[in-house]
This record gives structure tokens, sequence and C-alpha cells, in this order.
């Protein structure tokens, strides 16, 4: 029995020696006929997207996107509490500085015109008035002033004609002096009158002045509510594209409520959205290129806003160049900010998942061998549509920049036609 044991414990024990032997000749056998396809993988050429490598000058870029917005805008609001008449325009709607939008109404506006426009009725009436009434009072001044003179020229003559009688005997003396007392008194008289038609001149100088203030200030009162009026007439005010229109026809409007944005339609601003990571190589004064979809002007930085928002700062520039045909307020836009230009530089179309600053093994055409040949290469800096290489390649040569992480784990590929 202890023998029958032993020879069965010898054959459990071989057994499993065996197996293990089976399983890694396996094993090794499988990773060969794998090793082989790995080393005999074909790819289509049709299937790749190839791209060169540039060498030359490089203008390196910030791109980003946004919209356009006008330079020059005019945002309407309801200066009086009224109602809408009636809309001329709606948004997209070319207009003049003289455009009538809309039109309003207001009653009591109306009424406050009309009593404004007696009253300076009434104001002028007694503007003129006073001028005949002053002017009647100077003409009665200068006839009793020119009486005045009449009867000193007399008595003058009088008291000549006696003084040289008075040797005679002919007038007596009392007489005489009696002349000359005359002369005195109307001479004093005269002077009187004339001292009194100066200070009635200046007195109907200044009562004409204070009533030209009263009549100015009814007058000014007429004006703003003439303008109030008028303002019922809502005009664009500016030349440029109606961009917005806040109310509806029937509705009453509240003092201040936001009625219409008329913007400029020639001279408009881009506000561009730039990573912030990017950001920081952006300055004012920088060129930048705006893409409207339909073609291409040249723009400058204008500002650039200091707040983040959604991981992007806004950059504003403006455009210099001539637009296209269809570059209009709120257009969305692409855009591109010329950072930096290197006179001699690498560069490549950049595929959609490379970042810039960073390494990444991409597959290059061998020519020879008519193989792809993974390689590291280190970027730099986008430019435009294109980034920046650095080390890796050189120009000329064929890089794969379409999707390749199917073959990630194979160093070359072979390729098929």
């Amino acid at each position: 029995m202890d023998i029958k044991a032993s020879l069965a414990k010898n054959k459990q024990r071989k057994f499993p020696v065996k197996s293990l032997v089976f399983g890694v000749t396996s094993c090794a056998f499988l990773f060969g006929v794998a090793f082989m396809d790995v080393k005999n993988e074909e790819v289509d050429a049709p299937s790749l997207v190839f791209a060169q490598v540039q060498s030359g000058q490089l203008s390196l870029a910030v791109s980003g996107y946004g919209q356009l917005r006008s330079k020059q805008s005019r945002f309407i609001t309801a200066s009086h509490r009224s109602q809408v008449e009636e809309i001329f325009h709606l948004p997209g709607s070319r207009v003049s500085h003289d455009t009538v939008i809309m039109r309003l109404s207001n009653p009591d506006l109306l009424q406050t015109l009309n009593r404004s426009r007696l009253a300076l009725a009434r104001q002028k009436a007694s503007f003129e008035a006073l001028k005949l009434s002053q002017h009647s009072a100077l003409l009665t001044q200068r006839g009793q002033l020119t009486l005045l003179k009449s009867e000193l020229a007399n008595a003058q003559i009088r008291e000549e004609a006696e003084a040289k009688l008075i040797a005679k005997g002919i007038v007596s003396a009392l007489d005489h002096k009696r002349s000359q007392l005359e002369v005195n008194q109307l001479t004093e008289r005269v002077k009187l009158a004339q001292l009194q038609l100066q200070q009635t001149k200046a007195l109907h100088t200044q009562r004409l002045q204070i009533e030209q203030e009263l009549m100015r200030e009814v007058e000014l009162s007429y004006q703003a509510a003439d303008a109030d009026v008028r303002n019922l007439q809502v005009k664009a005010g500016i030349d440029g594209m109606l961009q917005e229109v806040n109310i509806e026809q029937g509705q009453s409007v509240q003092v201040g409520a936001p009625l219409a944005l008329v913007g400029s339609e020639m001279s408009l601003l881009a506000d561009l959205q730039v990573p912030e990571k990017q950001a920081s190589r952006v300055q004012v004064g920088q060129l930048g290129i705006i893409n409207t979809f339909s073609g291409e002007v040249q723009a400058r930085v204008n500002r650039i806003d200091p707040v983040v928002r959604d991981g992007r700062i806004a950059i504003e520039l403006e455009l210099t160049g001539t637009l296209p045909d269809n570059a209009r307020p709120e257009l969305s836009i692409e855009g591109r900010i010329i950072t930096e230009t290197k006179a001699s530089a690498l560069s490549l179309q950049r595929p959609s998942y490379i970042a810039e600053q960073s390494t990444a093994a991409l597959y290059v055409l061998n020519e020879e061998t008519n193989q792809l040949v993974k390689t590291p290469i280190e970027f730099g800096t986008l430019a435009g549509n294109a980034i920046e290489i650095r080390t890796g390649v050189k120009a000329g040569e064929q890089v794969v920049i379409s999707d390749m992480s199917d073959f990630k784990h194979l160093e070359e590929i072979k390729i098929t036609q």
C-alpha cells in the first residue's frame, strides 16, 4: 500500500510540470504570431492625411472667436411716458440720421406745447407793446426838450437885445435883469431835461433787457415742449443699422424705457475671445486678421479686457482694412492676432490633437522604404492654422496629421497604395 501511494504521488507531481511547459510554449507561439503581425502592419495611403514641414518666415499668432460690434452706437430711451402708435423699421434695417424708427403719442405733451406757444406769443406781444410805449415816452420828452430849447433861444435873443438898448434908456435895468434870470432858468431846465432824457433811455434799455430775459425763458420752455413733441417721432440719430427694437406697437412705455439700439455699420470693432494662457502674448497695437467667413480684413488691437470669463479674455480690435461684403454688427467671426514674426522657422499644419508647447510622437514618411516611422516632435507656438516645430523633423518631410491612435503601439507602418 505504501509503494502504490508513493507511485501515485509521483504521478501527481509530474503533471503540473508538463502543463507549465505546454503553457509557456503556447504563449511564445502566440507572441511570435502577434509580433509578426505587428511588424507586418500595413495602412492604405488614401486613408492618411499628410502635411509637409514648411521652412521660412513664420508669424506666430493667437486665435480666437467672437463677433463684430459697432464702434459708434446710440441707445434710444423714452424721455416721457407715452404709447407706441406705429413702428416703421425692424432690426436689420439700414437707417440714416433722420430716419424715423417709430412714432409715440402723449396728449399731455401736446397740451404743454400749446400752452407754451401761447405764453411765448403773449410775452412777445408784451415786449412789442413795451417798446412802443417807451418810444412814445421818449418822443414826448424830446418834444419837451425841444420846446425848452426854443424858449431858451428866444430868451437869449431878448436878453442880448435888451443889453444893447439899456444904455440908451429904452430898456430898464430891472427888465434886463429879469431877462437874464429867465435865460439862466431856461438853461438849467434844458440841462435837467437832457439829463432826464438820458436816464429815461438807460431805464428803457434795462427794462427791455429784463423783458428779453423773460421772453427768452418762455421761449426756452416752448423749445423744450416742442422738442418733447418732436421726440415722439423717434429718429435713428446716426447713420448705420437698426440692431434692436425693444417695444411693440400699442405698448405703453415709462420714462427711461429702452426703445431701440442703432449702431454704425461701416465703423466696426471686433471682440475676440482668446484663451487665458495665450492672452499673455497679446499687446495693444499688435496687428490681427479677422475672418468673417466671406473674407478677411486687417485689424489692430485696441484694448485688452483684464477680466477672465470662462477661461478666456476679451480682446478688442479695430478693423482697419476694407470690410468684406457680409461684415455687419453682431456677425460671428474668427480671428488671429500676430504676436511675433520669426524670420526663419519650421512649421506644420496643426493637427487637431496637438497643443502648443508640447511634445508628441507623429508618423513621418520615409520615402525610401515607403514606411511611416514614429518620430517624437517638439512643438512651439501656434501660428494661425499652423504650429511651430522646434525639433524632430526637417523641412520638406511629410508628416501624418490624421488620427493614428489605432496604430500608436507601432513604431513603423508600411504604406500600401
